[in-house]
């Protein structure tokens, strides 16, 4: 009788997000809250090919704590070249330095620039991204797609409660998108300009985030062949665990999934291995499929000393259907023995 009523209590408190549309204007603004510590506003694009340029980008704007950027780029026969997190001065608007994104109509169209120096060791080179985001799909927020309330309201159930407990769930409950495109433009590299046409996603998320919170987390997203797109997510927190979003687009709309994988579904037996394999049950009644996960180049990244981020591009199997994007996996260092 104790669980049923935590589980009803949860899933009456969880689908009053569900309520909440937030106009497409306030999304794609950049947001600030300086009476909130830890408030990040952080911004991504990825662009991938199967054998050409591929990138990931993001800009975080944080309160209190210095801010976050990256820039890597998969240079064909050269590898990664990029920058992580330097000291870079903040723009008006989505920019640091001389990396800017730039919303000219918002949910359909954004540019990405830059024109500076990129890494590897100790060499540098410069760079210049010229490139423009065109939306294939809308916008999937999570406060009303990807979320599954029964599945959630299950997890947070299982958790001990208390006023620190509650207090926590609320805090990390973020304003939070994602979306597909096409990414076109030029890659002008050792003085050469080259024209380019890549699988685009995208997400902006704003509210409270301490990496130190974080356990672990996985994040893929792709587009597959058939026009298709998804979303699986899975993150792990120091206090509620198995949190899970996932949705797929279908070309008629968006369809959060019968049951999303966690991570005891992944058998991992690795903290951060290189291809994953599991099912997934799409809608009510369909059969379940088999995703297959392999990941081939890789953009690391550390937050904070404590939070290690690895990035890659993926080729998808999605139930027979062939996809690309991006394979996120993320563990906290204190918590799991990695060589990095």
């Amino acid at each position: 009788m104790k669980n049923f009523l935590k589980r009803f209590i949860a899933l009456r408190m969880t689908r009053k997000r569900k309520e909440t549309r937030n106009p497409i204007t306030f999304l794609e603004r950049r947001h600030y809250d300086k009476n909130q510590s830890d408030f990040t506003d952080g911004i991504y694009f990825a662009g991938v090919s199967n054998d050409d340029f591929s990138f990931v980008t993001r800009l975080g704007f944080r309160n209190g704590k210095p801010n976050e950027n990256w820039l890597k780029v998969f240079v064909p026969g050269e590898g990664v070249w990029g920058f992580e997190n330097m000291d870079l001065p903040v723009g008006e608007f989505f920019e640091q330095g001389d990396l800017k994104y730039v919303c000219q109509e918002p949910g359909e169209l954004w540019k990405i620039r830059y024109h500076g120096p990129v890494y590897q060791g100790k060499n540098h080179y410069q760079l210049k991204m010229e490139l423009d985001w065109h939306s294939l799909v809308p916008v999937a927020d999570f406060d009303n797609t990807g979320t599954s309330y029964e599945q959630l309201a299950f997890q947070i159930a299982k958790e001990k409660w208390n006023v620190d407990f509650f207090k926590k769930l609320k805090e990390i409950h973020q304003i939070h998108y994602e979306q597909a495109g096409n990414i076109t433009g030029t890659i002008t590299w050792k003085r050469k300009k080259y024209d380019v046409q890549l699988t685009g996603v995208r997400s902006h998320s704003f509210g409270k985030r301490n990496w130190n919170d974080w356990g672990r987390h996985l994040w893929l997203t792709g587009v597959l062949d058939d026009g298709q797109y998804f979303n699986i997510s899975i993150i792990d927190y120091d206090f509620v665990k198995n949190l899970k979003a996932g949705f797929l687009w279908d070309r008629k709309g968006y369809c959060n999934f019968e049951k999303t994988p966690s991570f005891g579904d992944l058998k991992i037996l690795e903290p951060l291995p290189k291809t994953l394999s599991f099912p997934l049950k799409v809608k009510p009644g369909d059969k379940t499929i088999v995703v297959n996960v392999e990941m081939k180049v890789f953009f690391p990244f550390t937050m904070d000393n404590v939070y290690y981020i690895r990035q890659a591009k993926a080729v998808f199997d999605f139930g027979g259907i062939r996809g690309t994007g991006i394979a996120e996996m993320g563990i906290n260092l204190k918590k799991y023995n990695v060589i990095l």
